[in-house]
């Protein structure tokens, strides 16, 4: 871009000059033709200091082709669709495997990475956010109580995924479709969540569909207290549970962490805010959404590979990931130097 516009510099000079040679031609007042030369001088550096501003195009980012990078949104974006394609081409993700994230700076209100947010997927275990949304809607307006059992099994369906306690809650509420109508009549804007069926006996459940938009819409609202009785779901999801986005990464151990992880052989994901601390040391929330799925594996004939190899590959993705969204947003967004954690 500088080159070009030295080129266009030098051209639009000598071409005014011309003009102006012209215009004073005849006329002895040197100082005039000296004066008029300058003047023309300066509007040639103005246009050419304003030409890069004006023709400038999309920033660029790091290995990402040409012809995708206005499709991006961050560096951090473009890092993760680096990564996710070295992935696919070390075979650790297969053709089939379909992915979709979201990584959202509540403090800065900065979405830094939409990849297929808006995609429909199984949901897995990640559907009991949801389905811990619509019982404390019911207790909100008064349709159900809160009493000591209901915590109990609260506790069982988000801390340790128990299937048993969610069918508890489907049931209680009144079935799949009953669940499925509070969420679609009083929260709407989850538009790719639906609930149709209780978990399964063995936990392959593969017919409730959630989005990474609406993950991180629910668990933005959660943080702005927009959902009933935030408070209370937000102590659930803050329970010490099995994760893929913080566990067996470097973020360090003072980072607070709100999340459900859903895992069935088809689909590895995990959701939730976790909250740094920034040099100064506020606290800084941030939304992580990462979903991998793969339809193939509701086959049974698909699934020749271990369960947990299958699933140990894709969590480690999620973990590595998750570490680059932490690095981007302290050091970038903060100020801040990484320490790692062992």
């Amino acid at each position: 871009m500088i080159r070009y516009s030295e080129i266009f510099l030098t051209f639009l000079y000598y071409s005014l000059c011309i003009v102006a040679d012209k215009i004073t031609k005849g006329k002895d007042d040197k100082m005039l033709r000296g004066t008029t030369k300058l003047f023309i001088f300066f509007i040639s550096c103005s246009i050419a200091l304003l030409l890069p501003i004006c023709s400038s195009s999309a920033a660029t980012y790091r290995n990402i082709p040409s012809k995708y990078q206005s499709t991006i949104d961050s560096q951090l974006e473009a890092d993760f669709e680096y990564y996710i394609k070295s992935q696919r081409s070390r075979k650790r993700l297969a053709a089939s495997d379909r992915t979709s994230f979201v990584v959202y700076d509540i403090s800065k209100n900065k979405k830094l990475v939409s990849i297929n947010e808006d995609r429909q997927m199984m949901a897995a275990s990640i559907i009991k956010n949801f389905v811990m949304l619509a019982y404390f809607h019911e207790v909100k307006y008064g349709r159900q109580r809160h009493t000591d059992n209901n915590k109990n099994h609260l506790r069982a369906m988000i801390r340790v995924s128990s299937n048993s306690s969610t069918n508890y809650f489907i049931n209680l509420l009144g079935g799949p479709a009953r669940v499925n109508r509070i969420l679609k009549t009083n929260y709407p804007y989850f538009k790719q969540t639906k609930i149709v069926e209780k978990i399964p006996h063995g936990g392959r459940t593969y017919k409730n569909m959630t989005s990474a938009r609406d993950l991180s819409t629910f668990f933005l609202r959660l943080w702005q207290d927009r959902l009933p009785h935030s408070d209370k779901m937000k102590w659930y999801f803050k329970l010490k549970n099995g994760d893929y986005i913080f566990k067996q990464t470097y973020i360090p151990a003072s980072v607070a962490v709100y999340n459900k992880t859903g895992t069935v052989y088809g689909l590895v994901g995990d959701g939730g805010i976790l909250v740094m601390k920034d040099p100064n040391g506020r606290s800084r929330p941030y939304i992580f959404i990462g979903m991998m799925e793969d339809r193939t594996k509701t086959n049974r004939r698909n699934r020749w590979e271990s369960f947990y190899n299958w699933k140990d590959r894709r969590a480690n993705i999620l973990r590595r990931l998750s570490e680059k969204a932490y690095k981007y947003i302290y050091e970038n967004h903060y100020g801040g130097r990484l320490t790692r954690r062992n």
